[in-house]
């Protein structure tokens, strides 16, 4: 089963360009330069209809990163209860305070390259994106 896709389009800038078409129709221009802009309107639309698809697949993507970061928040925390339950039975509870602050020191580190990480591929993505409808 084809799927539809449909799209919220304002109205005004497309009667204005029927319009302009009408009177330039109306002005009396040679049919051939009449084609030529209504290639150019045809050319502008693809463009603008890659770039919505383009905008949606790229929608997509980030849910689906933010999905796979939220997971791996999850199990990072997991991780983090059992070294926090192994490490008090072996130890002095006076001890807990500066391993916290090393783990802690450590998880904002791993942080701050998952982040790094993240904004690079996403910056890959969008530059491919971006390039694709240049070389068509």
């Amino acid at each position: 089963m084809e799927e539809e896709e449909y799209e919220l389009v304002p109205l005004n800038p497309l009667r204005k360009m029927e319009k302009r078409l009408d009177r330039l129709e109306k002005s009396g221009i040679p049919s051939q330069a009449a084609g030529e802009l209504v290639d150019v309107v045809k050319t502008n639309q693809r463009v603008v209809d890659d770039m919505v698809k383009t905008n949606a697949e790229l929608m997509t993507k980030i849910t689906e990163l933010t999905n796979t970061v939220n997971q791996m928040i999850t199990k990072m925390d997991e991780f983090l209860n059992r070294l926090e339950v192994g490490g008090t039975e072996g130890q002095e509870v006076q001890e807990a305070p500066a391993v916290n602050n090393d783990v802690e020191k450590r998880m904002e580190r791993m942080e701050k390259r998952i982040n790094a990480v993240l904004v690079s591929t996403l910056a890959k993505s969008r530059a491919k994106q971006i390039a694709r409808p240049m070389q068509r």
